[in-house]
């Protein structure tokens, strides 16, 4: 995925629900005691779309 988003915005060049299906994923790397120092691309994808308000929102459903 950081080569893919070296290269893009976002994973298919705009945002789109290969976006929304892969954040939550890639959201839960702490949790899963992986870091993104290694991934530039990749932290500045979940970067962007953290800061998005329907992910926010999207993210507080229980």
């Amino acid at each position: 995925m950081d080569k893919q988003l070296s290269e893009r915005e976002f994973i298919c060049g705009d945002y789109s629900i290969a976006d929304m299906a892969t954040f939550p994923w890639i959201a839960a790397y702490d949790f899963m005691g992986l870091t993104l120092d290694n991934h530039l691309n990749l932290k500045r994808w979940l970067e962007t779309l953290q800061q998005r308000p329907a992910v926010q929102k999207g993210m507080t459903v229980a």
